[in-house]
């Protein structure tokens, strides 16, 4: 009996041996193959990586950030969609992506801008093309002083900046309409609103030209690649324009983000220039530093520039009672749709009846941009010009803007700021 359960146990261990290499399909070993050749080890992610995204240097380029302009400006109010592209990080991702120059709409959630909005990796082989691979964008840059139907290669960090760092005028026109509860906004597709861009400089300096109200030659206050590049200011015929100067060759993050220091909070991040790493040629001396002198010498300027569109009654010069502080604005020479603002006090309606872009509405209404002169209530009749300007007069108005818009104060390019405010004063001082 012992004998036969011996044999029903082996006859069952062989049909599953026979079962299990069945299953597996395992047959003889084949011929040996060539070796193959040594490839290149990949990148070390450690070696890579870890040069910046360790917590602690993450931690510390957080702090810094969070010093600058770029976080704590009014960035996230801004997510309209005219003022996102540059304002939001959901807006500056959009325009990179798609290559246009405004966002598709308002971005009522935006973000504000972060890590994300300047960089995206797109590769690891950091030693080929650095820049690149970790920037959003580092390709050549539509200007908007061109209506954006040119570019211009800054260079692929700086394209980065220029992006948004550039000349950039009203971009939208709206008609607002005066009511006593409430102010409405209209767009008007009909008026053309930066009728100046880019500057026709074959143009007769004595050539009449409207200011109307709502128009704009306004630089945005974003500027500086511009001024950096020395171009794009109003240039009279005859007149000699340095562009290039000691920095010229430099990068935006040379200055805006050289080694940070923690006692002044300056450099790194947070992208404010950390000035005591330029003291090999700028005294800290107040005397001899180069920067303040420039600033002082360009803030001097500008003001000269204002006071004589002051006296061409161009400007208005305002000054703050409580703090001193003084102000210039351009005066309008015509109103909204293109009718001669009068020098004496006057009833007459300057606008246009409601009934245009609402039917509803009583013929005697009135449509105004802004702050635009209504019936009687004209505080500036006085200080208005009485003509249309000339093409030199808007040209030296521009310029003041284009300085004085920077916020540089002529540090970007001193050789440049001085010139065009300086050309300006001559022109007006001219006649």
């Amino acid at each position: 009996m012992k004998l036969k359960n011996y044999f029903q146990l082996l006859f069952l261990a062989s049909i599953l041996l026979f079962a299990v290499q069945s299953c597996v399909k395992q047959g003889p070993l084949g011929l040996t193959g060539a070796s193959g050749t040594n490839g290149t080890n990949g990148k070390d992610a450690n070696s890579a990586c870890l040069k910046c995204h360790t917590t602690a240097i993450m931690d510390q380029k957080k702090v810094e950030y969070q010093l600058s302009k770029h976080f704590l400006g009014t960035t996230v109010a801004r997510n309209g969609k005219y003022c996102a592209r540059c304002h939001t990080s959901d807006g500056f991702k959009e325009i990179t992506a798609n290559g246009k120059f405004v966002v598709a709409n308002d971005i009522p959630a935006a973000e504000r801008i972060n890590c994300s909005t300047c960089h995206n990796h797109s590769a690891f082989d950091f030693a080929g093309d650095t820049a690149t691979y970790i920037l959003r964008t580092t390709t050549p840059v539509a200007l908007n002083y061109f209506n954006n139907t040119k570019t211009q290669d800054f260079g692929k960090i700086n394209n980065l900046c220029v992006t948004c760092h550039q000349i950039r005028g009203m971009t939208t026109p709206t008609v607002y309409k005066n009511s006593a509860d409430s102010i409405a906004r209209k767009a008007d597709p009909n008026f053309k609103q930066l009728p100046f861009f880019p500057l026709d400089l074959a143009k007769s300096l004595n050539d009449s030209i409207k200011y109307q109200v709502g128009q704009s030659f306004a630089v945005h206050d974003g500027n500086q690649s511009n001024l950096f590049a020395g171009t794009n200011g109003f240039e009279y015929p005859g007149k000699t324009y340095l562009r290039t100067w000691k920095h010229s060759g430099n990068e935006c993050v040379e200055c805006h983000m050289n080694e940070y220091n923690p006692t002044t909070k300056t450099g790194g991040h947070s992208l404010i220039v950390n000035e005591e790493q330029c003291v090999a040629c700028h005294s800290a001396s107040s005397s001899t530093d180069k920067i303040a002198m420039t600033q002082a010498a360009i803030t001097a300027k500008i003001t000269e520039l204002g006071d004589a569109l002051t006296a061409k009654k161009l400007f208005k010069k305002t000054v703050n009672a409580a703090t001193g502080a003084v102000s210039y604005s351009a005066l309008p020479s015509h109103d909204y749709f293109g009718v001669l603002f009068p020098t004496t006090k006057s009833s007459t309606l300057f606008g246009i009846s409601l009934t245009t872009y609402n039917t509803t509405a009583t013929a005697t209404a009135l449509v105004v941009y802004a702050s635009t002169v209504k019936s009687g209530t004209d505080t500036d009749y006085a200080n208005r010009i009485g003509r249309s300007w000339k093409y030199g007069e808007l040209g030296a108005a521009y310029n003041f803007g284009f300085i004085n818009s920077e916020l540089s104060k002529g540090v970007h390019n001193p050789p440049y700021a001085l010139a065009i405010l300086q050309s300006s004063i001559d022109y007006l001082k001219s006649y």
